[in-house]
């Protein structure tokens, strides 16, 4: 249900809270301009606002409850008018900083008091995804050639174990900032021809895994080799170029510890890239 708010502010669509589930799994794909994800103390789980220069732009959004689970998904959708004034929805990628759609704004304000997956979908423009202190079960994000930051703002951990966080390039760029604060044990990258940005600086609670495919494109990681013990496994080609720090050691062919490595600890960060025609640089402080 749309609610009228002031100004171009409008309230598009809430999630109720209620005890009839306990988790939600977000679906969020389609639309135009930049969207902002962010947390919030309110106790529904979902709440969309909008301010859009279109009169014809507003979020499909439908729910239903299965097994506990309140499934959520959020497309937008933009209905067009011709000369005859036949109306009809155009699907179109999300994000669309271009073709009139760079005044769209999308706020997604979700709670931090219910476990949720996220699978989010962008195609162009841009989007900006702050997940401090959520409870975040699995993350997926996928971009065509969207401008995507995502990160932990406020530096609270995610209140959970993330089981996976994926994260799909094509064409475009995304900061994952902060990404030891989401708990995440398997992180699953694969880039296209764009530029993925991993952050690494903060001290790990859990032992992850990053399984990272890069074909043409850029996988570059910021890591702090005092937080975190890491070990990287590469697999090459004659037509990459690879960039490890001078503090790393090389054990054997392609594999390569970090000064404070230590196989049994806790926090230990591995990782196993397969690079094909890219560029893959790590770098430390």
């Amino acid at each position: 249900m749309e609610l009228s708010s002031y100004g171009q502010i409008k309230k598009y669509y809430t999630v109720e809270n209620s005890d009839s589930f306990d988790r939600v799994d977000l679906t969020l794909s389609g639309g135009s301009g930049t969207c902002y994800i962010r947390p919030t103390p309110n106790n529904n789980p979902v709440n969309i606002y909008g301010k859009s220069e279109s009169k014809v732009l507003s979020p499909d959004c439908k729910s239903i409850l299965k097994n506990r689970i309140q499934l959520v998904n959020v497309n937008f959708v933009e209905v067009e008018t011709n000369e005859s004034s036949t109306k009809k929805n155009v699907a179109f990628n999300l994000f669309n900083s271009n073709n009139g759609g760079s005044d769209n704004q999308w706020h997604v304000y979700l709670s931090k008091k219910k476990p949720i997956k996220l699978n989010l979908n962008y195609g162009m423009g841009n989007a900006y995804v702050d997940l401090s202190g959520m409870s975040v079960e699995n993350l997926h994000i996928a971009t065509g050639s969207a401008n995507v930051n995502v990160g932990f703002i406020s530096g609270q951990y995610n209140q959970q174990e993330m089981d996976t966080f994926c994260i799909k390039v094509d064409l475009g760029e995304l900061e994952a900032r902060q990404v030891a604060l989401s708990k995440a044990k398997v992180i699953i990258a694969d880039v296209g021809f764009g530029s993925l940005y991993l952050d690494f600086t903060n001290k790990s609670l859990v032992k992850s895994t990053v399984i990272a495919t890069v074909g043409a494109g850029n996988l570059i990681v910021n890591a702090n080799e005092s937080m975190n013990p890491m070990i990287i496994y590469i697999r090459n080609s004659p037509l990459c170029r690879i960039q490890i720090p001078q503090t790393f050691s090389k054990i054997r062919e392609n594999v390569y510890v970090s000064s404070q490595y230590d196989q049994d600890a806790e926090n230990l960060i591995t990782f196993n890239i397969d690079v094909t025609m890219g560029n893959i640089i790590f770098k430390t402080f």
